[in-house]
């Protein structure tokens, strides 16, 4: 299912005809970006990383879930959970292109309507750098909300700091 998740995300990426080698750095970093472990105590974990090319900039955050927990992609009005929320704060002399780049979720097989993550989920999102010579800060992370069968944790923020 991780595999399937992955092409899933990979042929979104490239969809378009040809793959620059822009992209091709960019599913090899999906690929081999790394989570520490999620457990019972943090069932979800998150790492993040830059790809640059130029003024190209690709920001890549990856999430791994522990067994038996899931995250919100979508709720419908009517369910109490709470969506995903990917987040990205850039400097001003970085635009952003395009919108998040993002694992298909999966319908769930107990409410009606609600999509979720499970297991891992990656999130992109390509941006331009108006300045080739600054560098700076660009902060990304999760708002989100994780449940098991058993209960729902309290919201959480995690944001990760990326020097380019």
């Amino acid at each position: 299912m991780k595999l399937l998740m992955f092409a899933v995300l990979l042929f979104q990426l490239f969809s378009v005809k040809g793959q620059s080698a822009f992209d091709k750095r960019i599913a090899e970093t999906v690929e081999h970006l790394a989570c520490t472990d999620p457990d019972e105590r943090r069932p979800v974990t998150l790492n993040a990383q830059l790809v640059k090319e130029g003024d190209s900039i690709a920001i890549i955050m990856k999430i791994a879930i522990a067994s038996g927990w899931h995250i919100y992609a979508y709720v419908p009005p009517e369910q109490p959970y709470i969506m995903i929320e990917p987040i990205l704060r850039v400097p001003e002399h970085i635009k952003i292109s395009g919108e998040w780049i993002k694992t298909e979720p999966e319908a769930s097989s107990i409410d009606k309507g609600v999509l979720m993550y499970e297991n891992e989920a990656v999130f992109i999102r390509k941006a331009v750098k108006s300045d080739k010579a600054l560098e700076g800060i660009i902060k990304t992370g999760l708002y989100y909300q994780t449940c098991n069968l058993r209960q729902c944790l309290p919201p959480e923020l995690i944001m990760l700091e990326l020097k380019y």
